[in-house]
């Protein structure tokens, strides 16, 4: 039987979808999508990587889409440092690594023209410090004290990382680039509701409360912010989980240097510490004389940064990093930090949501969840696209 353009995307579409909710992806796995009813309005609250790619395959199965984000920027978590740093440098925020197999995490990078390069340099030394002491080695020491510290998902070997060359937010903007006018920033959700027939979300522009309605709506909003949004006519089981989810402290900590003097004493820049915090040297593959060192701290370091002033956030990592790679005082130029309990847009920088226990059980519901807190792949790139196929495919079918 022959198939018109938008049936075609739309078995395109749901096939990347199905074969990515189940790890590891197996094109196999997906189901055929059962065509009904005309092309809907479907209003996503977030520019995120989840909102931004249910956004771009809605837009492409001929749904009308609007997106609402509260910051200026699209990405989310996605975000890429590049101010108060000098000649063009930048570090990340928040993603930043791609293992080889998100499969959805690469597959959008080649179709967006989005640009991969190694995560770690292949010369020099790495650190790693335990309760033994010092340890000197390739960067291949790195990767095996990230996957003894963190499990196996972080390790393996280096050459199986990727980054995005540009930085992360690359992937974001590409996206964004082709949604155009879709996007509607500095619009932060206040109230969403519901009925029958279709959703709405009430929203502040400039201050003033306006509302859109849609057919449907996808909220990719973190449910750390989330719970301080007025939902009425949602369940007293999501509205619970909601509230009970709590999101994982990351702070992350930079230093601009007017020279890379570590590499002049054999070293890479990248170090593990004996209180689980890494080191990175993101400049690494950067052009100029000046670098950046950075720390990369998780729970049970990342609170104690984030209840500092910037400036002790900034000397505190100065004095700890001069005694990794000495002379760092000596050559230091200017500091900035990011703390995501901070970020008023996320409070946290990760969850995990069981989505079978989330998930709407009597399928009258018009609002649909996506993030990577509704994923396999919690805290990924991948998982927020992942997350954001499957509301696409939820949506798609819905009547």
């Amino acid at each position: 039987m022959a198939i018109n353009r938008r049936q075609f995307l739309r078995r395109s579409i749901v096939a990347a979808a199905g074969a990515s909710l189940v790890k590891p992806a197996l094109p196999s796995s997906a189901s055929p999508i059962i065509i009904k009813g005309p092309p809907k309005k479907v209003l996503i609250l977030g520019a995120g990587m989840a909102g931004l790619v249910a956004a771009y395959e809605l837009t492409q199965l001929g749904h009308q889409v609007t997106v609402l984000e509260a910051r200026n920027r699209p990405g989310g978590r996605c975000h890429t440092i590049r101010e108060p740093f000098s000649d063009g440098l930048f570090a990340e925020a928040g993603a930043a690594r791609i293992p080889d197999d998100h499969d959805l995490t690469l597959r959008y990078a080649k179709q967006l023209d989005v640009g991969l390069e190694p995560m770690y340099p292949s010369r020099l030394k790495s650190l790693a410090f335990d309760r033994s002491g010092k340890r000197e080695g390739t960067i291949d020491l790195f990767t095996e004290a990230l996957g003894g510290g963190f499990g196996r998902d972080l390790g393996g070997t280096p050459t199986r990382w990727q980054k995005i060359k540009g930085g992360t937010d690359m992937l974001p903007r590409a996206f964004a680039k082709r949604l155009e006018a879709k996007i509607r920033y500095g619009s932060p959700v206040v109230r969403i509701e519901q009925d029958q027939k279709s959703a709405r979300a009430v929203f502040l522009n400039n201050g003033n409360r306006e509302s859109l309605t849609a057919d449907r709506l996808l909220c990719t909003i973190p449910f750390s912010v989330l719970r301080e949004v007025e939902v009425p006519n949602l369940s007293e089981r999501r509205i619970d989980i909601i509230k009970r989810t709590r999101y994982a402290a990351v702070s992350r900590v930079y230093l601009q240097t007017k020279n890379r003097y570590w590499e002049e004493n054999g070293y890479n820049g990248f170090a593990f510490t004996s209180d689980y915090v890494e080191v990175w040297q993101p400049t690494w593959s950067q052009p100029g004389p000046r670098g950046i060192l950075m720390t990369y701290a998780r729970p049970g370091v990342a609170e104690q940064i984030t209840n500092m002033k910037e400036s002790e956030r900034i000397s505190t990592t100065l004095t700890k990093l001069d005694a990794i790679f000495p002379g760092l005082q000596t050559n230091f130029e200017k500091g900035a930090s990011k703390c995501w309990l901070d970020d008023e847009w996320n409070r946290g920088a990760w969850s995990f949501v069981n989505f079978i226990e989330f998930e709407n059980r009597t399928g009258s519901d018009r609002i649909h969840f996506a993030g990577e807190h509704l994923s396999t792949w919690s805290s990924w790139i991948q998982g927020a696209l992942q997350s954001g196929l499957r509301a696409v495919k939820e949506i798609d079918e819905a009547a």
